[in-house]
């Protein structure tokens, strides 16, 4: 109370301040409602906070907490109320916590908890998630109290990691362009993240639909699916089976490998690297021939579709009908173990590769 030296009356000042001057002092019952009002005034902004705010006693058991604690940590109020604040720190820190919580006691001062580490809060039902915890130590009638904010970072963090994974992606398929190699980040439903220039120029061999890639091939489209489906699936594989895609309106045929890449929050993301086989790396018909006991004519189809053409341009480059190729294909199925050309391709792939 403070007197008025114009009046000789008494006006009213909190934390400097001031309140309207009243004309009379106040009485002992008139105070008490005061202070009773200031509380709820408290309780109010303390509920309408944004981030959790809970007051923790010397002891470390918690005194109270606003409707955002319960919200973040799935308790109720009458659950928390009296329990040590290490409920809400998982189990393997609360012993360390507890002894970190009574070294800030002895020496409080106003700052953020655990600088320099990552803070972890439980909810009731065992899930953890980021945290970030201010502490203001306030000095009361019943002695201190520790006042802390609560904010959830999680999705704070989430935007973080996916920032420098998609750094690292950028960096990585601009490393491949540098090398020559057309290359693309996938997410394992197909979704693009980036890809190089040298990758775009494949616009016939693999279509954009929306934000997806996708092999025009349908044969080759379904393995491709199939090997993005694998990348959350993998134990351990470094590289995903290559796959060909065969030759198609006069481009030359393709193979390209899947590398798992970390994403953010534990998923796998896929760098998908395009290789050219050229006349080079076409498959010998006479290494066919040894090594599948082939007759000279199924391996000489055999070695053309293993370099990704189709039967048609097979057939043109060997001066014989599309269907005696595909009549020999079969013969070649049979001996090789396989059905379909496209499984051909890539097991003979596979021999040119090593």
């Amino acid at each position: 109370m403070v007197p008025d030296r114009y009046s000789g009356v008494t006006s009213t000042s909190i934390s400097g301040c001031p309140l309207r001057r009243l004309p009379v002092r106040f009485s002992q019952k008139a105070e008490m409602a005061a202070i009773r009002d200031l509380n709820d005034q408290f309780r109010m902004l303390f509920e309408a906070a944004p981030n959790g705010v809970m007051a923790v006693d010397a002891a470390g058991c918690i005194i109270q907490l606003n409707a955002q604690m319960e919200k973040m940590f799935g308790y109720s109020r009458e659950e928390l109320i009296g329990q040590p604040a290490e409920v809400l720190v998982p189990v393997r820190f609360r012993r360390g916590h507890a002894g970190l919580r009574k070294k800030f006691a002895a020496a409080p001062q106003m700052r953020l908890m655990g600088m320099g580490r990552e803070l972890v809060g439980a909810r009731k039902d065992g899930s953890e998630f980021a945290v970030e915890i201010g502490l203001n130590p306030t000095a009361t009638s019943m002695g201190d109290i520790f006042i802390a904010t609560v904010v959830d970072i999680t999705e704070r963090k989430r935007a973080a990691e996916e920032e420098d994974v998609h750094e690292h992606a950028r960096k990585n398929v601009q490393l491949c362009q540098q090398l020559g190699m057309p290359a693309a980040v996938l997410q394992h439903g197909g979704q693009v993240l980036h890809v190089n220039q040298l990758f775009k120029e494949f616009h016939s061999q693999f279509k954009f639909r929306d934000d997806r890639i996708e092999i025009a091939n349908p044969i080759a489209n379904k393995y491709f699916k199939q090997e993005l489906a694998r990348l959350d699936r993998r134990e351990g594989d470094k590289t995903v089976a290559p796959t060909p895609v065969l030759a198609a309106d006069g481009y030359p045929p393709l193979i390209f490998h899947l590398f798992p890449m970390d994403g953010p929050f534990g998923s796998t993301l896929g760098i998908l690297v395009v290789t050219t086989l050229r006349s080079t790396r076409v498959p010998s018909s006479d290494l066919v021939q040894s090594l599948f006991a082939l007759a000279p004519a199924e391996a000489r189809v055999a070695a053309l579709i293993g370099s990704g053409l189709s039967p048609r341009q097979a057939a043109e480059k060997l001066g014989i009908s599309e269907g005696n190729v595909r009549t020999t294909l079969k013969h070649v199925f049979t001996r090789v173990g396989v059905s379909r050309q496209s499984e051909l391709a890539l097991l003979l792939t596979k021999l040119t590769l090593r």
